[in-house]
């Protein structure tokens, strides 16, 4: 092992173990939207088809100036702006189709940065006309508010709890939805990779299923059943903890960018996977034996679905 992979690894005695992660929105710059799309439609359609589309540009045009400006927007807030955003981006995404094709029309240059650079001057994705970058960075977003609604709940109570892992659920979903499908035609900076957006994903998921374990424990059924579920819990935590440690530190371009962010962030990953592991196997060996074997991390890569939750409500109705 090198001294590098040492360093990360060292447990940090100052370490605390009910944290939890949440990363930084992307930054973008101003973009007008109004004025070039609906010369477009009028151009090449009529004046009064983009009469028609006026609301619905105009809209478009605030929310994105809202998401970029107004910082005094609570998270949720923030979270239904950007879903609002999205909506209307997938109502017009056949304009931006036709604007990268008519010579005549003006650039829309959607610029963002790295959410892991704190300096603009690094970092930076820009292309002209893109719909693609400006719909996959929209939904970085909403992920990364959804985990600063999460890290930001009262997890000592049993609505807190919930509340944190129903935000980290919608998180992991939206950065299901970023590595499957909208990363891949896209060139933008390494947050928006799919190495980066699958470890995201991978680790919203393990601290769903920790809050969720967590509240396992605190239900305290005897019954030999529930510890058993208590116990998958622990390894599904684990498995997802591992998935997203080894995605970054199998990169040494990506272990560098999140050492650079946050130097904890690695050695923290490690010691949850540990220590989930750990408390898994004890748990599992203290329960009678189940027919059931335990869960391979393939087949428990979809979040738990009992019950649909305000933010998974959200998630299903603002991506397609």
């Amino acid at each position: 092992m090198s001294n590098n992979d040492q360093r990360l690894l060292n447990p940090n005695p100052n370490s605390n173990p009910e944290r939890v992660l949440a990363i930084p929105v992307k930054k973008t710059d101003p973009v007008e939207l109004y004025r070039p799309l609906r010369e477009l439609v009028a151009r090449k359609y009529s004046e009064s088809d983009a009469q028609k589309v006026e609301s619905v540009l105009e809209t478009l045009n605030k929310c994105r100036s809202d998401m970029v400006e107004r910082g005094d927007l609570s998270l949720p807030m923030q979270r239904d702006c950007l879903i609002h955003y999205f909506k209307c981006l997938c109502m017009v995404e056949p304009l931006f189709t036709a604007i990268s094709s008519d010579a005549d029309s003006e650039l829309i240059n959607f610029v963002w940065y790295d959410a892991f650079y704190s300096e603009h001057n690094n970092g930076v994705s820009s292309q002209p006309n893109s719909i693609q970058l400006e719909m996959a960075a929209v939904v970085f977003n909403l992920g990364a508010v959804c985990s600063q609604i999460g890290a930001s709940s009262d997890r000592t109570t049993a609505l807190g709890r919930h509340l944190a892992m129903d935000a980290f659920n919608a998180a992991a979903i939206f950065f299901l939805k970023l590595w499957k499908d909208l990363v891949k035609d896209v060139s933008a900076t390494l947050d928006l990779t799919l190495l980066f957006v699958e470890s995201l994903h991978c680790l919203f998921s393990a601290q769903a299923l920790e809050l969720k374990s967590q509240q396992q424990l605190k239900d305290n059924s005897s019954s030999a059943f529930e510890k058993y579920r208590c116990a998958v819990s622990f390894q599904s935590a684990s498995e997802h903890y591992q998935r997203a440690y080894d995605l970054i530190v199998v990169d040494s371009v990506a272990t560098e960018h999140v050492h650079k962010f946050d130097q904890t962030w690695i050695t923290h990953l490690h010691q949850k996977k540990e220590f989930f592991q750990v408390e898994a196997r004890q748990r599992l060996s203290s329960v009678q034996p189940i027919s059931q074997p335990l869960r391979s991390f393939s087949s428990i890569c979809a979040l738990d679905h009992d019950a649909e939750s305000v933010n998974e409500k959200l998630v299903r109705r603002s991506i397609p």
